[in-house]
């Protein structure tokens, strides 16, 4: 009887783990490279799919040579159901390493599902080498 019991459990486990691998990652990153932004914009799908959940949203970027003083970026947010919205920020240095700025933070979606986001850099030149998005996922905040 012991060991039909460890059997049902190992198998539960076993289950458990399956099922937490197949979940939305935590922390999901993509770059977007200079030449393969759409006539300058840089698009991303975000599956921001947990309503109860608040996401962290930071922009990275990287130059070639030379930096770059604050960049202005037209950021559009894309809802699921069609819905848009607009607005304006500001990364304050764009450097040769490298730099990574956080957009918003705690941000929770008003609806479930693939959410897009599109960002054209205004003012920028071949030294700009692309655009990058970082989202985490921050559970239990609501």
């Amino acid at each position: 009887m012991a060991r039909r019991a460890w059997s049902l459990l190992l198998t539960a486990l076993a289950c458990t783990l399956a099922l937490v691998s197949c979940a939305e990652a935590d922390t999901v990153e993509e770059f977007v490279r200079r030449d393969e932004a759409r006539s300058g914009v840089y698009i991303y799908n975000l599956p921001l799919t947990d309503t109860t959940a608040a996401y962290d949203v930071w922009f990275y970027s990287r130059t070639a040579e030379r930096p770059l003083g604050s960049v202005q970026l037209n950021v559009q947010w894309l809802a699921p159901s069609g819905e848009a919205f607009s607005e304006t920020v500001y990364m304050r240095r764009v450097e040769p390493r490298g730099s990574k700025e956080l957009y918003r933070s705690g941000v929770v979606p008003a609806q479930a599902g693939d959410w897009q986001l599109s960002v054209r850099p205004v003012g920028v030149d071949e030294d700009f080498l692309g655009l990058g998005v970082i989202y985490k996922k921050r559970d239990g905040t609501r």
